[in-house]
């Protein structure tokens, strides 16, 4: 069986301020994800909100849509440092994010009065059947908290911890389409899906699921510097992490808030 990789001291505190903060409001699951489109002097920053979704292989518990194991022999969790969203593989944050990863993130935990800005690099993981897969390059093996990690088994497990309503999203035509263009009435589509095939109620509702798990697509970040503010404490605080790209390893230093 696989063996827990260490892990930086903010992930445990991530975790940590994300469980006491969903005890106060469940809406601090959401941060401001920032991209980047274009190039030379035409760049252009795009940002928009995303749901956490956890860290890669994060889990409650086993049969949950995966294969992947939970814990190696000594009862370790079998996470990583990666931090986990999802998108619609047609979509505007997809593409730029093809073309450039380099991203930042803003995390504003109200409750507790802290602050998260994280900088890294983001990549696209899409279903094998996307024909344009090959436009995503996904450094599997670099981003996997074990070896023989199964990536497939983690969107499936995603997808399937999505709520109906979300599911059913990613059957819609692309995103940003004009009704106009499209042609069709949204209340036409399906509002709600289960989450697997297995579970559809006909053929049609099969076919449906279907394609929305092809255009369902994670980002798993890989982050390089972490920056939390306490606002909380008397006197404030703050923490940098910095990721040494030479030795791999994780510097830990305190700032002037």
């Amino acid at each position: 069986m696989p063996k827990a990789l260490p892990l930086p001291r903010w992930v445990d505190v991530l975790r940590d301020l994300v469980t006491r903060n969903l005890k106060e409001n469940k809406d601090l699951i959401s941060y401001a994800f920032a991209t980047h489109e274009g190039q030379a002097q035409n760049v252009q920053p795009r940002v928009r909100y995303v749901v956490h979704r956890g860290f890669v292989n994060e889990r409650r518990k086993d049969g949950d849509g995966s294969d992947n194991d939970v814990k190696d022999p000594d009862g370790n969790e079998l996470i990583s440092d990666k931090l986990v969203v999802t998108t619609d593989a047609r979509s505007p944050k997809a593409r730029q994010l093809a073309s450039s990863p380099s991203i930042e993130l803003a995390w504003w935990l109200a409750s507790s009065q802290h602050q998260f800005r994280i900088v890294g690099n983001a990549y696209i993981l899409p279903s094998p059947a996307l024909s344009s897969s090959a436009a995503f390059p996904f450094p599997a093996a670099k981003l996997a908290p074990y070896e023989g990690f199964d990536w497939e088994h983690e969107r499936v497990r995603q997808f399937r911890k999505l709520s109906p309503e979300l599911r059913a999203s990613f059957f819609r035509p692309v995103p940003g389409t004009k009704i106009e263009e499209w042609g069709g009435k949204m209340e036409d589509l399906p509002q709600t899906l289960p989450e697997s095939v297995e579970e559809a109620k006909n053929d049609e509702q099969k076919k449906q699921i279907e394609q929305a798990l092809t255009n369902f697509a994670l980002i798993v970040i890989d982050c390089t510097l972490v920056d939390l503010v306490d606002l909380g404490s008397m006197p404030n605080t703050r923490t940098l992490w910095t990721l040494d790209s030479s030795s791999d390893e994780w510097k830990e230093e305190a700032l002037v808030p």
